[in-house]
Formats: structure tokens, sequence, C-alpha cells
């Protein structure tokens, strides 16, 4: 799936494929990101608009089926709910994965060809999924199988890359992850755990200065005193419409900022994959020669 893009070379004039270390990611991760912004939200609107509106219809059943024993409606809407985000969360992580390869390979790609291309590897997607699930949830259930879980998650990190630009099936892409991985475990973890911590530290951040932002703005409206307003956004109560109100610009801003975050994780996590394969493989030597040889074939 990886085809030279000749005729773009100002996109293509924006990635350089070297070995990069840690700061090296960070950096051309934020970069690719910032350069295309628009096709990474294009893709996180569909995690947004199928979370949110989730947790919405949660919160209105919520209120106003709490007196009328509405027990059943509302485990049959999560269930039903939580299935349709799972599938809406798949493909968004696949897009994402998938544009953030392309785009750090300098090919042009639309949110439209990343949904396809998960569309056309859905089943390898949802297979190796569950199977990652199963194995490295099972162990980490345990408190004996959590350096189990932390190895094979890891040793796997890159199973989707491998089924999404390579096509791999799913036992071919955990192989094929393994053999990327091998050698360079701790880097690959390190990296990985780094990577992590700084989503969770500034989604954490920015979610809580909206919430304390809009806490303020209530309270100084009139709407209760300061400590009260921000106890009530932080863990709003769904008895009456304000409280429902509070919970839906508390879903709002926290599914909002998590989408927003989404394409980071994504990002690096392809830019760490074709490290692995220019340091292991000679990628960027293979890639130069095929552009050249794309390039000579347009002359």
């Amino acid at each position: 799936m990886l085809q030279p893009n000749a005729g773009n070379s100002e996109t293509s004039a924006t990635t350089s494929l070297r070995p990069m270390g840690f700061t090296d990611i960070l950096d051309t991760m934020f970069n690719l990101y910032r350069r295309n912004f628009r096709l990474f939200v294009s893709i996180c609107a569909v995690y947004f608009v199928f979370n949110f509106g989730l947790n919405l219809i949660i919160g209105i059943f919520t209120l106003q089926l709490r007196d009328f024993g509405g027990l059943s409606i509302m485990i049959a809407i999560v269930v039903i709910g939580t299935l349709i985000t799972l599938v809406a969360t798949l493909f968004t992580v696949g897009g994402l994965i998938f544009a953030g390869a392309q785009t750090y390979l300098g090919i042009h790609i639309t949110a439209g060809a990343a949904f396809s291309q998960v569309k056309r590897r859905f089943w390898p997607l949802l297979g190796g999924n569950l199977l990652w699930v199963l194995v490295v949830g099972a162990l980490t259930i345990t408190i004996i199988g959590i350096p189990f879980a932390l190895y094979f998650g890891t040793r796997w990190a890159f199973w989707s890359l491998a089924v999404l630009v390579e096509e791999h099936s799913i036992l071919n892409a955990l192989r094929r992850s393994g053999e990327l991985v091998k050698g360079s475990w701790w880097r690959v973890f390190g990296i990985i755990l780094g990577i992590l911590l700084l989503v969770l530290i500034i989604q954490s951040i920015l979610q809580l200065s909206l919430l304390f932002v809009f806490g303020v703005t209530q309270a100084t409206g009139g709407d209760g005193d300061l400590l009260t307003t921000l106890q009530r956004m932080f863990i709003p109560e769904l008895t009456t419409w304000a409280g429902f109100v509070r919970y839906t610009v508390q879903n709002a801003i926290n599914h909002l900022v998590a989408s927003l975050m989404l394409p980071v994780g994504a990002i690096g996590s392809a830019l760490l994959y074709f490290d692995l394969r220019i340091r292991k493989e000679g990628f960027d030597i293979e890639m130069r020669v095929t552009n050249e040889e794309a390039e000579r074939s347009v002359i």
C-alpha cells in the first residue's frame, strides 16, 4: 500500500526518512499533526460524534426513565451503543494510524481514503484487536501476569500497522511486529511509555483547565458558590435538567480533548514503526529507490 507520490514534491519535502531518537519522534509527531491538522481532525470527528452521542443519549434516558422502571431499556441502549462506539473507535484509530503512516511518507491522503483502507482490512483489524485484548487483558488481571502483559503488549505494538500498511494476516502481523521489536524491546517500551505519559498529561491539563474555566464562569454568573459549582461540573448529578446540562458540557469537553489527542499516539506509533524498519531493513534506502524509479517513469 505504500506508493510513492512523485507528483507532490511539496508534501514529500516535509518528510525525511532517517533513524530517529525520542526527541526527533516527538518533534516529527507534532509537526505532522500540525501540517495535516484538518485531515486528522476529520478522522477524529467520527470518534467524537459516536462517543459523545452515546453519553448524551444515556444522560437523557437516565433523566427521563429514572422514575419509570426503564432499567432494561437503559441496559439495551448501553449495550447497543457500546458496540457501535467500539466499531467507530476501531475505524477512527485505524484511520489515524494509516493516515499517520502515509503522511510521514509524504503521500497525500484524505480521510475517506483512510477509512476505505480500514474498511478493506476491517476483519483482520477486529480479530487482531480481540486477540490482543484477550491475551494482554487476561495477563493483566493477575499481578503475576502484568510483566508478561507489558512484554507482549510492547512486542505486538505494531501489529495494526502490519495489517494496514503491509496487509498481513492477524498471526503474520503479530509475528511481524515481534520481528521489528526484537532486540529493541526496552527502547520501544520506553518511547511508547513516554508518548503515553505525554498524551495523558496534556489531555488531563486541558480537560481540567476547561472544566475549571466553565465552572468559574457558572459560579460568577450566579449559579451557586465556586466550590459547589466546580464539584457539580466534575461530578454532575443527573437528577435535574441543570445537572444534565453540566453532564453534557463535561462529556463534550472530555470527548473533544480526547479526540484531539488521539492522533498524537497514532502518529507516534507510525513513526516508531518506520524507525524500526529503517534501522533493521534499510527502509529509507528502499523508498528512495522506489521514488527515483517513480520519477523516471513520470518523465
